[in-house]
């Protein structure tokens, strides 16, 4: 029985394996036959490796301020069992001296600087599709957030909007649960900030406001604490 699961397991991850592989391979195609792209990520070929029940992906961004009206998104990063996506982003307005402290990220000139190296940026259109192409790759969707329903939330979906791509991402989202108020009601803790939930829960230290860091150590969070469905579902922002 135990070789039948190992077996099942192994079947799973490769067949997610290749779909990852496939859908890396056609996102140039898309460019010429969209429509393709489109049924590929949404069709038979998605169906058959996607399990019943809905998949938590955990997401953060890294922005150029804290004004949810009017920053922009830098970094993009979401993790789902061992599948990553992370994308940096030249903003579209300047950083506050804040904001590039506390996530080490700066503007010079066309360039991006992560602890003053550059690094390479995607457009912002081009990002966000890629980003709903990654979420498409799971069965039922539902983004995971630490503050997600004040910050990180409002500020993607109104990016999205900006693109005209907000109705194909909520065709694809279930979803968003925030684990800041949903960590203050499972426990009673004298802060609730994620580094020091990494640090009660996890023992371990981390480059806290790196966008792929604060996913990683999200998901890790979320593990050990297996909220029940009922809590899930009171702190979820409906799409």
């Amino acid at each position: 029985m135990r070789d039948t699961e190992r077996d099942k397991s192994a079947g799973n991850h490769l067949k997610r394996s290749l779909i990852d592989l496939i859908m890396c391979v056609m996102r140039p195609i898309a460019r010429v036959f969209p429509w393709l792209f489109r049924w590929i990520s949404s069709g038979n070929v998605n169906v058959m490796i996607r399990d019943d029940e809905a998949t938590p992906v955990f997401f953060d961004l890294e922005t150029t301020g804290l004004d949810t009206s009017a920053c922009d998104i830098v970094q993009l990063s979401a993790v789902s069992g061992d599948r990553v996506f992370n994308v940096y982003l030249l903003p579209r307005c300047s950083m506050t001296d804040g904001a590039s402290r506390v996530t080490s990220l700066t503007v010079d000139g066309p360039h991006l600087l992560f602890r003053h190296r550059p690094v390479p940026t995607v457009p912002h259109r081009r990002a966000l599709s890629d980003f709903i192409c990654f979420l498409k790759t799971f069965r039922r969707p539902f983004l995971v957030g630490h503050n997600s329903r004040r910050f990180d939330w409002p500020v993607l979906t109104r990016v999205l909007a900006q693109f005209d791509l907000l109705e194909e991402f909520e065709g694809v989202v279930s979803g968003c649960v925030d684990t800041l108020p949903l960590s203050r009601e499972m426990f009673q803790l004298p802060r609730y900030s994620q580094q020091f939930l990494v640090q009660r829960f996890l023992q371990e230290s981390y480059g806290a406001h790196d966008a792929s860091e604060d996913v990683r150590m999200l998901q890790e969070l979320y593990r050990v604490w297996r909220p029940s469905q009922e809590l899930v579902k009171k702190h979820t922002i409906a799409p």
